[in-house]
């Protein structure tokens, strides 16, 4: 009809106001739309309030679980026909690169999908590519599907030059933490370990690979050896599907797309189909209208980072990094666990450890929420290890992707003693003190036999606790829990076998994982709330007391001007990117 109509003078005005108004409509998104994604870096876990962002005009990052939500909203949605996305990262952990990677798997299988790239530079690069429908190269790339390797750096010999001790203990002798600064070269533990970890992240993508590509695993292997591949060999072997350049890549997918809508009403073969970025799409869903929703919500709460004492929080730097204060994160599971309307708690854990003391503060509040009758899930993204497992040991239920770094059951302390290197720099100094101990920590002289044996005893204590509450969260012998403790970290699959995690998936698993334990149909929608909050909104209306807020009349009138001028800042934030903070640790850490 379209198409005997678009002669007519005038109609073709029409018809594009048409579609302007329909676009509007639906918040922006085009019927028959093709997705667009850059994947040149990871979507990140967390995000938090970046000032600079405002003066640079850069935008949001598009968040880990933004884009996964929005993958899955979009294979439902009849507005998308396809997706197509420049896939080239360099470097990645492989937990949230799997995550994503099933996210796509799931869009591919019900509408067209495209990779395309200059190059696949990495083995991830290449393993996020083959979950979509079709994978294409420019001529001058390369597949570097060329497996998985780890260094470890050892510094000893330039300390010993330099006339600096590390004086370290650890329990557990695969806790390899200090090996960089008091061995030469891998122990024989260390070694173990981390050959058992490339091993195993081997083992699941060469899987998931094959599957998609419809390539024998062994196979695989010999063509990794024979990695980066050419164009030719990577044709040959059925590695990609097509050399080409990206415009002929996206008018691939449109061929694609509108093939797939044939049969549609709406679809016109003779116009290039409309494209919309993945951020754009992800942040179109309808507002929800404060006060009116009373569906029942499950709270993630996010530990992103080392965990310190206190706060924590974003360095306001571009080079800063991002840490997980304990009282923060205690603070956001008091606030879910007081939440009337909050049914469940999935704690997203995203870190490699960190403060002893820190980490027992959230893990105690995972103990109390727990108490309240708020059920509690971990959920691991790229590591969980040592402290990051330590929060998460005493939830109902842990989560890990088959590619989580989890485990570390240990416990490190020590100290640098830089007498030696002070003497040769000709840096005098002396001390006075009251008590025996009162200087065990300076850097000035190593530890006494006595400092020695109570900084021992101590982290044998620690070790023991740890033991013993990942038994109780476990369900397991403390002797069962020494096997698989004692400092080694495990993919997130190894862990599942060895009783450390119950189920292997990602947030959308945890989240489902939640729901039944609060008694909630799986196919009923809930909304998510996340925790804690690093928006200028939450500046701008503080809170009164470390007391969860309570849901009063008086309160909820008197807090109408901020929350008005907050939910403005709110939208704007939206625009916004991250910061990062700067991670100050303590002498004692997982």
């Amino acid at each position: 009809m379209f198409a005997l109509l678009s002669g007519v003078p005038g109609f073709d005005e029409v018809r594009q106001l048409a579609r302007k108004v329909d676009t509007a409509r639906h918040q922006g998104v085009p019927d028959g739309c093709i997705l667009e994604l850059d994947l040149r870096s990871a979507p990140p876990e967390s995000a938090g309030f970046d000032p600079v962002a405002l003066l640079n005009g850069a935008g949001r990052p598009l968040l880990l679980r933004e884009a996964i939500a929005a993958l899955h909203r979009a294979a439902d949605d009849p507005r998308v026909a396809g997706l197509i996305a420049r896939v080239q990262i360099d470097a990645a952990p492989p937990g949230p690169v799997q995550e994503l990677r099933e996210a796509i798997e799931a869009f591919t299988a019900k509408k067209p999908s495209l990779a395309w790239a200059e190059t696949y530079p990495g083995t991830l690069s290449y393993y996020l590519a083959s979950a979509f429908g079709e994978v294409w190269m420019q001529p001058s790339g390369t597949v570097g599907l060329v497996g998985f390797a780890t260094n470890a750096l050892f510094l000893r010999d330039a300390l010993d030059k330099l006339g600096v001790e590390a004086q370290f203990i650890a329990m557990g002798e695969y806790k390899s933490a200090p090996n960089l600064f008091t061995e030469h070269s891998y122990t024989q533990p260390h070694r173990e370990a981390d050959t058992a970890l490339v091993t195993g992240l081997r083992t699941q993508v060469w899987e998931a690979v094959a599957r998609s590509r419809g390539i024998d695993s062994a196979a695989l292997d010999a063509l990794a050896d024979r990695a980066p591949l050419l164009r030719d060999d990577a044709l040959t072997a059925k590695m990609i599907d097509r050399v080409g350049f990206r415009d002929e890549a996206y008018a691939r997918i449109g061929e694609l797309a509108c093939a797939k809508r044939a049969g549609a009403d709406n679809a016109n073969e003779e116009e290039e189909a409309p494209r919309l970025y993945l951020h754009r799409y992800a942040r179109t869903k309808r507002p929800s209208v404060p006060n009116l929703q009373h569906r029942q919500r499950i709270a993630v709460v996010t530990v992103a980072g080392p965990i310190v004492s206190g706060r924590g929080g974003r360095q306001l730097s571009p080079r800063g990094g991002s840490n997980a204060g304990g009282d923060t994160i205690a603070a956001a599971l008091r606030e879910a666990a007081a939440a009337d309307d909050v049914a469940a708690v999935v704690l997203r854990v995203d870190s490699p450890g960190g403060s002893v003391t820190a980490s027992e503060t959230i893990w105690r509040e995972v103990v109390r929420t727990r108490e309240s009758g708020t059920p509690v899930v971990a959920s691991m993204g790229a590591v969980a290890a040592s402290g990051g497992y330590y929060v998460s040991m005493a939830a109902d239920a842990i989560v890990a992707n088959p590619a989580t770094i989890t485990g570390s059951i240990g416990v490190v302390t020590g100290k640098f003693v830089a007498r030696d290197l002070k003497d040769r720099l000709g840096v005098g100094s002396d001390s006075v003190k009251t008590n025996a101990n009162a200087d065990a920590w300076s850097i000035n002289a190593p530890f006494t036999e006595e400092q020695h044996a109570q900084v021992s005893a101590e982290a044998e204590l620690f070790y023991r606790d740890f033991l013993e509450r990942v038994a109780a969260g476990r369900d397991m012998t403390v002797e069962a829990v020494e096997k698989v403790a004692r400092g080694r970290v495990w993919t997130g699959a190894d862990a599942h076998e060895r009783g450390l995690v119950d189920e292997l998936g990602g947030l959308r698993t945890a989240v489902r994982r939640a729901k039944a334990l609060a008694g909630i149909d799986e196919d009923t929608k809930v909304g998510l709330r996340y925790l804690p909050s690093a928006s200028l909104r939450d500046v701008l209306r503080p809170k009164p007391s470390s007391q969860p807020a309570a849901a009063s009349l008086t309160e909820l009138v008197g807090g109408l001007a901020i929350r008005s001028l907050a939910d403005v800042v709110d939208q704007t934030q939206r625009s916004l990117t991250g910061v990062n903070a700067l991670w100050l640790g303590e002498s004692r850490f997982w």
